[in-house]
């Protein structure tokens, strides 16, 4: 096994940012289902007061054709009091639309507000999120770094370490020349001696 096949451990502060970001997210899950179960409540109730409203709109014109069906007056015409009731149930009648059309701004205006509360919320989650991005992003690159240096380290005390055999090989081939030349010269030396006597 080399040097290079070590496993690459990831730094501490990855894990750890990994982790909260983790943990940001299922809170924010949690509330945004909150938030939709609430939003969908609130318009239940306001479609249940409109529908309500209506109701007694709708009593408020029955109420109206009966006025309109009378006639009190002499020759069986309308009288001035049946004419009267006539306009005060229409009256009736223009109060209870006016109510109808304010819940119904009400509900708009409400309906506006709680979507641009949410976009907001969104645009600050997208914020943080971008944030926590750019966070990992850099602790990424730093890792990358330390990688890069790290492999530039083994790699070269891998080299000093080829290097250091390789002297090793050449010293000790020429120790062991010197050494069979030593014991040469000494032999030739020695049967020069034998011979010159």
């Amino acid at each position: 096994m080399t040097i290079y096949q070590e496993k690459i451990q990831i730094p501490q502060n990855i894990i750890i940012l990994l982790r909260d970001f983790y943990l940001y997210l299922n809170p924010m899950k949690t509330l945004s289902i909150i938030f939709i179960f609430f939003l969908s409540f609130n318009v239940l109730f306001a479609q249940e007061e409109i529908n309500k409203l209506t109701l007694e709109r709708e009593a408020l014109y029955s109420k109206y054709k009966e006025t309109e069906n009378l006639s009190s007056g002499l020759f069986g015409n309308r009288s001035k009091d049946d004419l009267q009731a006539s306009i005060d149930a229409l009256n009736e009648i223009i109060k209870k639309d006016n109510e109808i059309l304010d819940e119904l701004k009400n509900l708009q205006a409400n309906a506006n507000t709680e979507f641009t509360n949410k976009y907001n919320d969104l645009i600050l989650q997208n914020n943080e999120l971008s944030q926590k991005n750019r966070e990992l992003l850099e602790l990424s690159e730093r890792h990358k770094g330390y990688s890069k240096e790290n492999h530039q380290m083994l790699q070269d005390t891998e080299d000093r370490q080829v290097l250091f055999m390789s002297l090793l090989v050449i010293f000790g081939l020429l120790a062991i020349i010197y050494t069979i030349k030593y014991f040469v010269l000494k032999s030739e030396v020695k049967r020069n001696n034998r011979q010159n006597l």
